[in-house]
């Protein structure tokens, strides 16, 4: 996933998920390392990513928030050392909270304020097709013009 992506120029009004959602996903496998991980949301400056299946099915979601919550389970002062050698099955969370790409941009805010989460999968009739996340939307919000 890149940092940017085709959102709706300025003045323009997104109404739909599918409008705002970015289709180049970065994913992660379950036995993909931690490590490995980290290095990822780094590279691709994104705070978390859906876990998939070998068919490409989403089957969780792994985050920073995820990692920092484990830091504080784990025995220091090996902490960091024993996170870094897990893998992604042993952290992720292992349900997927999406919307509909044909949802409604009220409603995505409505599901990020309900859920508390960041991001949110974007699935049509259970299968991948984009993510959307609070800063997608915040910044259509912000390119609208006012009327």
């Amino acid at each position: 996933m890149n940092a940017t992506h085709d959102l709706p120029r300025e003045g323009s009004t997104a109404t739909t998920v599918a409008d705002l959602m970015r289709r180049d996903v970065v994913t992660v496998s379950r036995s993909a390392p931690i490590r490995d991980v980290v290095r990822l949301f780094r590279q691709h400056a994104i705070s978390g990513a859906p876990v998939v299946d070998e068919r490409g099915k989403a089957i969780g979601m792994i985050s920073e928030t995820d990692l920092t919550w484990l830091l504080t389970r784990l025995d220091p002062p090996d902490a960091t050392a024993n996170l870094l050698d897990l893998i992604v099955g042993d952290v992720m969370t292992g349900d997927v909270f999406g919307v509909a790409p044909d949802a409604t941009i009220s409603d995505l805010a409505a599901y990020f304020a309900r859920t508390g989460l960041g991001r949110a999968v974007v699935l049509e009739n259970g299968e991948l097709r984009g993510i959307v996340s609070v800063s997608d939307l915040l910044g259509e919000l912000a390119n609208r013009r006012s009327v």
